[in-house]
């Protein structure tokens, strides 16, 4: 398994799962994993989970936890993963989870990457208090 092989979502399409009320098109659950350490600050999505990679990557019981996490509801879930913008961080511990993944876990858990990162969700989402929460919009002005 490789980088090849995760699948990325469009920034859209998450807004429209999170308009739905926490389900996916074919009502699926979601999660958003936010792997980003001090760059945190300024804003994040609502109702997704802060695990910073530097945890998620170098502690392998940090990951078996949310392996876990994840199983605990009922159905499908798909977690997305995102960092500041998708290049590095969120694609790698994307990968990490998967490759944790048995035969029956891929079953119930779809893995993404948000393309752009939160750099990109911020841009389009980051005023919209529905889906974004303690958004600084100054430290996001270049």
């Amino acid at each position: 398994m490789s980088v090849a092989d995760i699948k990325y979502l469009e920034a859209s399409e998450l807004y429209r799962w999170m308009k739905q009320g926490h389900t996916t098109t074919f009502h699926e659950r979601f999660q958003v994993v936010d792997v980003r350490g001090q760059d945190y600050i300024g804003g994040h999505i609502v109702g997704g989970w802060h695990i910073p990679y530097k945890e998620l990557c170098h502690d392998s019981e940090a990951t078996e936890t949310l392996k876990q996490r994840l199983l605990k509801g009922t159905g499908n879930v798909n977690v997305v993963f995102h960092c500041a913008q998708s290049q590095q961080r969120g694609p790698s511990a994307a990968l990490k989870l998967l490759r944790s993944l048995d035969a029956d876990d891929k079953q119930l858990i779809t893995v993404w990457v948000l393309r752009g990162g939160f750099n990109h969700w911020q841009d389009v989402y980051g005023e919209d208090e529905t889906v974004t929460e303690d958004y600084a919009s100054d430290l996001w002005t270049w």
